[in-house]
């Protein structure tokens, strides 16, 4: 039989003006004093206050924000997560309104927000210039973990990040709109709750699905316990077999991850995302909690083979979250997730010719070259086959362990093979060509 389509997966202003970094800035006044602040001028004009936007002087009123919004999803008061929303902006607070709404249908067993201490001039960045104008320099971002457990799947918290921009407005710190850049905190924006239209939640005993709708969710959840099964196959034990999924129609939720490379989101069917149980890009300890599967809105109408493909994949790549580290190369990552995927496929060398066209099977790629190239995931897939049928499933797997231990393929293979890297290329470039009859 032919392969199916070449998989489409993957698995994640100028810097303000020194006025942001000193500890004291101007607000209120009008943009008289905006003007005064920005120029250096001698004396404060007439009716000018200052704030102190440090975190160890408005920190304090931060995390009183923090803390209502908290206890406003727990009791499900909209009128107390309003309360500290900045309102004169009727888009966001209208955003607002719905991210509420999200959050209290999400399953939540644990939610909280917590101020994480990071650099203001790090945080400076992602500050819209349009906030920066509208509150006159007294505005500030700061970075917020989201705290959360999701019900009967989760079983520690997960930390997500979120860019909160606080405006300084009579007399007090107010939400005043999200932070934005090219090169955000993974997941930043990209929770199934930021969505800008209402959502549904499917579940069953190890899935939970977010949608936009229901129609089509309960299909969704039945290829997604096709693709648990699966995986249990080759990895029964070792993760949680539970897996959040957000599949919604808000196509930013999925472009966020691609944020420095959209060239390629039309290119991805779904990603998976591992989390941590601190955020990892403001944290040098971190712990692996859990990995969500983000499906690209644009392919959730493909054939069910295609999405139940994808699946897969994706939940080959949440299983094996706990044992991949940063030396697991992208061609055993991506390899095995393929291999399990098409795991009971019968594949004739037609198909394989044709899936791998004239791509020449010379050496493993880098993780720099392995994505410009579609094609390697083909090539991944035989050589994660080639170690299966060799060696035994048994011994593919040690092998994906063993870059926990080991950054060189040469090490991990003369430890779980008995061979060198230059013995594996050349076993993977003989059953390749076998493979292509």
């Amino acid at each position: 039989m032919a392969l199916p389509p070449q998989p489409r997966r993957s698995y994640a202003w100028v810097i303000l003006s020194t006025l942001l970094v000193v500890s004291m800035l101007v607000a209120l006044g009008g943009g008289a004093a905006a003007a005064w602040a920005l120029r250096g001028g001698g004396g404060a004009p007439s009716g000018v206050a200052w704030v102190d936007v440090r975190d160890e002087v408005g920190g304090k009123a931060v995390d009183a924000v923090l803390e209502r919004r908290t206890a406003a999803i727990r009791s499900k008061s909209l009128d107390a997560w309003m309360a500290d929303v900045d309102q004169s902006d009727a888009a966001f607070a209208k955003r607002q309104r719905q991210e509420f709404e999200n959050l209290i249908r999400m399953p939540f067993a644990e939610l909280r927000f917590e101020r994480t201490a990071q650099p203001a001039t790090k945080m400076a960045v992602y500050l819209p210039e349009e906030l920066f104008q509208r509150y006159h320099a007294a505005v500030k971002v700061v970075a917020v973990t989201v705290r959360h457990r999701i019900d009967g799947l989760d079983s520690r918290a997960v930390a997500t990040p979120w860019l909160a921009v606080f405006g300084y407005a009579a007399g007090r710190w107010v939400i005043a709109g999200n932070g934005s850049g090219r090169d955000m905190p993974t997941g930043a924006l990209g929770q199934p709750w930021d969505s800008s239209g209402a959502i549904s939640i499917v579940r069953s005993d190890r899935v939970v699905a977010v949608v936009s709708k229901t129609d089509g969710g309960q299909a969704l959840l039945q290829m997604a316990e096709t693709g648990l099964r699966r995986v249990a196959e080759v990895r029964p034990g070792g993760w949680d077999g539970k897996v959040l999924i957000t599949a919604v129609t808000d196509k930013q939720i999925f472009d966020t991850y691609f944020a420095e490379s959209q060239d390629r989101v039309g290119q991805v069917a779904a990603i998976a995302v591992p989390y941590y149980d601190s955020v990892a890009e403001w944290s040098s300890h971190k712990a692996y909690a859990t990995t969500r599967v983000v499906f690209n809105p644009t392919e959730l109408s493909a054939p069910t083979a295609e999405l139940q493909h994808d699946l897969t994949h994706e939940f080959t790549h949440a299983a094996m979250g706990p044992v991949t580290g940063p030396y697991t190369p992208r061609w055993v990552v991506e390899g095995f997730a393929e291999y399990v995927a098409y795991k009971d496929g019968k594949y004739n060398p037609a198909g394989i010719r044709a899936a791998l066209g004239d791509l020449q099977i010379k050496t493993l790629p880098s993780n720099e070259q392995f994505y410009a190239e579609p094609r390697n995931y083909i090539g991944g897939w035989l050589a994660c086959r080639m170690i299966a049928e060799t060696y035994g499933q048994d011994k593919l797997f040690a092998f994906y362990e063993g870059f926990l231990r080991m950054s060189e393929v040469d090490s991990v293979a003369r430890e779980v093979l008995g061979i060198s890297r230059e013995q594996l290329e050349q076993q993977w470039r003989d059953f390749v060509a076998k493979q292509r009859g």
